[in-house]
């Protein structure tokens, strides 16, 4: 439960923060509210499954790395699954080469493909 409770403050605390409902407009499951609202505002939906995560900090260290990035609207780190899920801003771009070089200088490592849009 206290993972649980650091991760969301992680997540409040370094992604865009929106009232916005958190169903999308093709009804999509999204984990947080703000990944829901920034795919409704345009932007593109990036996963990807990281090797070393294990932790809460770990999660607050991805965390950061990503939500200070202008091209990156929202974050949310799953530990349980190992995964990272961002959404690239409408308009922007955030490359494969750059979101395995922030992952590897955060200590981590890539596991398989990233995926975006309707794959990830």
């Amino acid at each position: 439960m206290f993972r649980i409770l650091i991760a969301a403050i992680a997540a409040l605390s370094f992604s865009s923060l929106s009232l916005a409902p958190a169903a999308s407009a093709d009804e999509r499951a999204y984990p947080t509210p703000e990944l829901a609202t920034a795919v409704d505002e345009g932007g593109t939906l990036v996963s990807a499954n990281i090797l070393g995560m294990v932790c809460d900090f770990c999660a607050v260290a991805m965390t950061r790395t990503f939500g200070r990035r202008a091209e990156v609207a929202a974050v949310h780190i799953d530990l349980d699954d190992k995964t990272l899920q961002l959404v690239v801003r409408d308009g922007h771009e955030l490359t494969d080469a750059t979101i395995t070089d922030l992952v590897r200088r955060s200590g981590y490592q890539l596991t398989g493909d990233i995926r975006r849009g309707d794959d990830a």
